[in-house]
Order: structure tokens, then sequence, then C-alpha cells
């Protein structure tokens, strides 16, 4: 029995290698020749036949899947620390499990806790008001036992994953590229920061596979089906966060959306969700309010209390050059702006631009008007 679940995991692993783009479809042929081992035996032409798709179609799939390592790749992401998961395993994420088109076989460097998660998700080119939000609301799901899942992607993905690990919680980070390739490269501290910190950083794309972009979109139905609720942050129309709110909503979970300024671009795809009926997430409270009762795993759900020492702390944790930044900005009761900033520690505008970067993330900063002052 031991040698027929480990050839089936084989045979999954394999067929993983044409899964990423239709792995429902191949999920149904398993289904239909009970188990992937018994549907690589099957030739093309009965494939074609019984399987409902072209003869050209199952041709591909007979000669890309035999072009494939299974054990080479296993024995690859063992030498990474990358445990390789199929719905065989105990260990594959149960939620996951129940989405229409869960991945064939799932990476993972880390681990993933048997615990509630939420989605925080949001454009790449977030305001100072996205980021400032986002990390507060990875913050306080993370003071109360909620996993915080994200993209790794650059700006609300990044912020909010920053922030969970600041406040000491668990995040998991779902790419679209192989954990070979993390992407973006200046996030690989970050991705391996997560796993070491008890999160995980997970995909269901091989191991040498690149970021292209149409692997992006099946990352997103990772992020939902991972997550009781998704939250979008910011993000325009056209946003790869309003499809992960799309597969949310086709997973059966909770969709929330942070209101924004009426007249940003980068609000019109959370407000427009709101206006469909997702619900405001002002709060953490707010998003673990819509879980199902029967997965709140014994949560504290009362209010977040801040800690008295919490922005001694948190510089603590940040680059001096933050330090020092924020040693300026709480000097003068009206704040400053970046150009006085810069003219007052003598720093190029991209130094101090990167330090009131980690200010805001972490919330010890708030920009009004232009102008930088002490978050209260």
């Amino acid at each position: 029995m031991a040698g027929d679940l480990q050839e089936e995991k084989l045979a999954r692993v394999r067929l993983n290698f044409f899964a990423c783009f239709k792995s429902d479809w191949l999920l149904r042929l398993i289904g239909l020749y009970g188990g992937a081992a018994e549907l690589l035996r099957r030739p093309p032409a009965e494939i074609a036949g019984e399987g409902g798709v072209s003869f050209e179609t199952a041709l591909r799939l007979a000669r890309e899947t035999a072009a494939a390592d299974p054990e080479k790749e296993l024995k690859l992401a063992a030498k990474a620390g990358v445990a390789v998961l199929t719905a065989l395993d105990a260990d594959y994420p149960a939620l996951l499990k129940t989405i229409y088109d869960p991945p064939l076989a799932l990476y993972v460097l880390g681990k993933i806790e048997n615990m509630p998660a939420a989605a925080i998700v949001g454009t790449r080119k977030a305001t100072p008001y996205g980021l400032r939000t986002a990390a507060r609301l990875a913050r306080e799901l993370s003071s109360m036992g909620v996993a915080v899942v994200s993209g790794l992607a650059r700006g609300i993905d990044t912020a909010s994953h920053q922030a969970a690990l600041a406040e000491g919680g668990v995040t998991w980070a779902a790419l679209g590229s192989g954990l070979d390739n993390i992407y973006p490269m200046e996030n690989r501290k970050l991705a391996r920061q997560i796993a070491d910190s008890g999160g995980a950083v997970l995909s269901e794309f091989p191991m040498a596979a690149t970021p292209l972009p149409v692997n992006f979109p099946r990352r997103n139905r990772v992020i939902s089906g991972l997550s009781l609720a998704t939250v979008v942050v910011e993000g325009g129309f056209e946003s790869g966060a309003l499809i992960t709110a799309r597969f949310a909503l086709d997973h059966g979970r909770e969709v929330l959306a942070v209101p924004g300024q009426v007249d940003s671009p980068m609000s019109k795809g959370p407000n427009s969700l709101i206006k469909d009926g997702a619900y405001p997430a002002e709060s953490g409270q707010d998003i673990v309010a819509c879980f199902p009762a029967d997965s709140l795993y014994g949560l504290d759900l009362k209010a977040p209390k801040p800690k008295e020492d919490g922005s001694a702390r948190k510089l603590k944790e940040l680059s001096p050059d933050a330090g020092k930044a924020y040693g300026a900005i709480k000097a003068l009761e009206n704040g400053l702006n970046t150009d006085e900033l810069t003219m007052q520690l003598s720093w190029p505008v991209q130094r101090a631009a990167a330090a009131l970067f980690e200010l805001e993330v972490s919330s010890l900063v708030v920009s009004r008007g232009g102008r930088y002052s002490i978050a209260i």
C-alpha cells in the first residue's frame, strides 16, 4: 500500500508540470481513471476519446509529463528544505483542499499551521495610506492569532508580511514562481524570514519555474483558497487583488475591502467592491467577525491592546536611518515634508524616502498634506 501511495504521489508531481495551467481539468481526469498513475498509463487517443479533450491536448499532456522527472524534482526540493505536498499528504492544507481546483502539488518552505488565516492583498503601487492600513490590519490579525496570507509582491503584500513578522505573528506567502526563483528578487530575504519565523513560503509551480505573467492569477486563487476571508486594501479595476477577491467569492469565502479616498485611482477597486456588497474593513475585528463561527479556533476577539513601549519596540526593529528620521519628525510639532527632512539630515532624497517608507509601514508616522507627523 505504501508503494502504491508513493507511486500515486510521484504521478501527481509529474502531472503538475502540466497542471499549472489546468489543475481542475487534470483532477477531473484523475477522478475519471481512478488516480494520477492510472491516467499516465492511458494513451492520448483514449484520453481524447473519453476525457472530452482534443487529441492535440492529450498529446501535449503525454509529451510534457514524459519529459518530467518527479524523483529528481523531489530530491531538488528536499535539498532546498522544501516539502512537496499532494492531497494524499496529511499536511496538505485542509481549507485549500476544499476549493474546486486545488493545486495538484504544493511546494512549502517552512510550515503551514492548522490555524485561521485571512488574506490581505492590494496593488504594487500602494499609497502611504494603503501601506499604513495594510500594516495595521496585519498587526491586529497577528495579535489575535490569525495567519496573514499574501503574495510577496511589492507594495501591499510586502507591507502585510513585514507587519505580521514585526508583531511576532504567522504569515504565509504564495508565489507565482518556483521556490528556486523567488520573485521579486528584493524580497528573497523577506521570504527566508517568513519561513524561519514559523510561517511558510509556498507555490504550486515546480522548483525552477520562472515568474511568468500567466502564473499570477493561478497564484491568487491559492491565496484566497488558504484564507477564510480576503481583504482588498488598494487597487484599480484591473488589479490582481480584484482577481483574488473573485476567487474568494468562487470559493464561498468572505470578501472585505478597505474604504479609500474617492479621488484616488488606487481606491477604485475596493470602493467598487463595497458598493457591490463587500464588507468594509476598518480593523482586524471587522475581518475576524466575518469568519464562520466553527473556524475561530478559540481566538481572542478582543481588540488588541497597544503596548506601552510600542513605538520604542518598533524602532528597535527598524534601520538606524528610520530612527533618525523619526527623531527629526518628532522634534517638530508640525512635522516635516520630504524636502525638509533631506535638508535637516543632509541626506539624498532616496535615503529619506526609504526611511519614511519604513516608518509608514510600521505605522510610526502618518502623512497629512505631504507632511509627516508622529502617529497617534
